[in-house]
């Protein structure tokens, strides 16, 4: 049950991208009351279509604002993020981009950004989720898609998907010469909302209920 505290911060994501934001927050400030939305019954969400993923995000942050009172929003997706406009909100958070740097990212993200120097990828994303936890073969794919993309031979490009944040390590160890910016450092300028207790909770939320599910999303965090 999750702890009435203010202020409430509620990360959404389309499955398990968004734990490198949350666990971001948790490294900085050691405790808090958080709310994780997994929406994993339509993840991925860079193969959906424009119209029904920006309707589907809008009515999850309505959800998490009136039924779960957060105070705060972060949608972690940056697919998602391109097709919201957070300005039409009081507390949401959306990821933003640099326009200047390469970004390695979702086919709908670069349908969304419109810009040459955004590489895409449609399936890597599935992948990682699929096999989080098997860290050979999560180290086989993601040296393939550097290869694949040349992404070795660039000065830096900013890695345009929380899942790909999960495992930059691995980008790292293959691209030994390459800044690799996470898109989510940005995050925890823009908070204003900052925790006012010593305990740390989370409320993990699915879309489609499953026990395995839930115990992946504890398993990635580092309390």
């Amino acid at each position: 049950m999750l702890k009435k505290l203010k202020p409430t911060i509620a990360i959404l994501d389309s499955g398990i991208g968004g734990i490198s934001i949350l666990q971001s927050l948790i490294d900085k400030y050691k405790s808090g009351n958080y709310i994780y939305f997994a929406d994993n019954l339509y993840m991925p969400y860079g193969n959906k279509l424009k119209k029904f993923l920006k309707k589907r995000v809008e009515a999850i942050i309505q959800k998490l604002i009136e039924k779960y009172n957060a105070d705060m929003v972060i949608v972690a997706c940056n697919t998602a993020s391109s097709l919201i406009d957070e300005n039409k909100y009081k507390n949401v958070l959306t990821m933003r981009f640099n326009p200047n740097i390469h970004c390695f990212a979702t086919k709908l993200t670069k349908k969304m950004l419109d810009r040459d120097n955004v590489i895409a990828d449609a399936t890597l994303a599935t992948q990682i989720e699929k096999n989080i936890f098997d860290k050979n073969k999560l180290d086989r794919l993601i040296k393939s898609h550097i290869n694949k993309y040349k992404l070795n031979e660039l000065d830096r490009f900013v890695l345009g998907c929380t899942h790909y944040e999960l495992v930059i390590d691995i980008f790292k160890k293959y691209c030994p010469n390459t800044e690799i910016i996470k898109n989510s450092n940005y995050i925890l300028k823009y908070i204003n909302y900052f925790p006012n207790t010593t305990d740390l909770t989370i409320l993990f939320l699915q879309s489609k209920n499953s026990e395995s599910y839930l115990n992946k999303l504890n398993k990635l965090i580092r309390r």
